[in-house]
């Protein structure tokens, strides 16, 4: 039998509004497409066996690294494609397979636009990898390793071969009900990781950022607190201050959002991003010329995790910023 190059896995359950149209995204893009359902009440495994993937079923154990595992059970390919029902494939399916012919990686990254019921923005996200030489690990917000747990060497896909647009997160009760699912994944995670440093910042992280997304904003500010107490230099502890930081900046806590900016910058975080986050602080604090000075030369604004916010957010700073000078 013969391998196929390409070959896209899904998880799902309950997806019978989004299933068809990631599908549709993906003809003519993979080889073979194959659909684990976790336990779907409505037409979810139907239309996807109607639109002719491969169908198998199994039960959801609350833990997304052992699904996608799951999932990847009993069939061959030399490269996975992993993608959400609530995510469309845009690119140029000849670029993507020249890309993947001549790589030498085996975890390839992609970038993902997200639509946002706030604000969109831009990430990137491992999302391919070659079938045998990673796998999948982590209750929620998984992540690949090599066969005996290592962190794979990533290199990242051009943007004209692959981009996933994601709308799951544009409907603001959609995007909460998501939240408070990781969040209770991520209590979880925090249990399992017994005394593994590493597993426990990453699991509070994880906890925090859901907690966020879930409107428990004195829960999430307590989680951070906790992160940054515990584990202070890691990754964690400075994207764990990023979230902290826009948390306090929405409650209004425009001093406490300056001082946590100033750890960024000490912590290595980019000068535009800490900028960024401090000119709103000090729009809020009335120090409007301060804040002018501060984006003066920004072309993009990029979080501690990487995700690039939607150009707006800093047009529409500056252009309150130019409001409040003009009346000032």
């Amino acid at each position: 039998m013969t391998t196929p190059p390409l070959a896209a896995s899904l998880i799902v359950r309950d997806e019978e509004t989004e299933l068809a149209g990631c599908l549709a995204s993906l003809d003519g893009v993979v080889d073979e497409i194959h659909v684990h359902d976790t336990g779907s009440t409505d037409r979810t495994p139907q239309i996807a066996a109607e639109l002719g993937a491969t169908v198998t079923r199994g039960q959801w154990t609350d833990d997304f690294g052992s699904a996608r595992n799951e999932a990847l059970a009993g069939w061959s390919a030399l490269w996975v494609l992993t993608v959400d029902a609530d995510q469309r494939y845009i690119g140029n399916p000849r670029r993507l397979r020249e890309f993947l012919d001549r790589t030498t990686a085996d975890v390839i990254e992609v970038v993902v636009d997200n639509a946002h019921d706030e604000l969109p923005y831009t990430n990137t996200a491992v999302h391919l990898h070659r079938k045998t030489a990673a796998r999948w690990t982590g209750r929620v917000h998984e992540r690949l390793v090599t066969g005996d747990g290592r962190t794979p060497h990533v290199v990242a896909a051009p943007r004209e071969a692959i981009v996933l647009r994601h709308h799951g997160y544009a409907d603001p009760t959609t995007r909460t009900g998501k939240a408070l699912r990781n969040a209770a994944l991520a209590r979880q995670a925090l249990s399992d990781a017994g005394t593994d440093r590493v597993l426990v910042a990453r699991a509070l992280l994880d906890l925090g950022r859901s907690l966020i997304g879930a409107g428990r904003r004195q829960e999430a500010a307590n989680t951070l607190e906790t992160l940054r107490e515990l584990f202070p230099g890691t990754p964690e502890w400075l994207q764990g201050t990023d979230f902290l930081a826009r948390l306090v900046l929405a409650a209004g806590c425009d001093d406490v959002c300056l001082v946590l900016v100033e750890q960024m910058r000490a912590a290595g975080a980019t000068r535009p991003y800490c900028d960024w986050l401090a000119a709103q602080a000090l729009v809020q604090l009335g120090e409007v010329g301060h804040a002018v000075r501060l984006l003066e030369g920004i072309r993009e604004v990029v979080d501690t995790g990487g995700r690039r916010l939607d150009p707006r957010a800093l047009t529409e700073l500056r252009s309150l910023m130019g409001r409040l000078v003009a009346v000032g």
